[in-house]
């Protein structure tokens, strides 16, 4: 595992991040580290859902695995657009 040493922090900041580790019941070196993997683990995600489509991307798993989809009798969608429009609502 690496090490990471930060340098030039100021001293409120510091002394607010202890008080924040502290009320999570953990080391300052503990938050940080869990703080960096929730970060990592956010960015990672985020990028992910910007640069690929998951529904291209569960097509692809699913025909490799030989996952059959719904067809129109398993699984039937009504269409919205045959359905009487809602009359507008006043606050009278």
């Amino acid at each position: 595992m690496g090490t990471l040493t930060i340098r030039r922090i100021d001293d409120d900041v510091l002394r607010k991040f202890k008080e924040i580790a502290k009320r999570n019941n953990r080391s300052a070196e503990a938050e940080a580290r869990s703080l960096l993997e929730e970060i990592t683990a956010e960015y990672a995600i985020r990028y992910e859902m910007e640069h690929h489509n998951f529904f291209d991307r569960l097509r692809e798993f699913m025909e490799e695995e030989g996952v059959q989809g719904f067809d129109d009798d398993e699984y039937a969608t009504s269409d919205r657009h045959n359905e009487p429009e809602r009359p507008p609502i006043t606050l009278e």
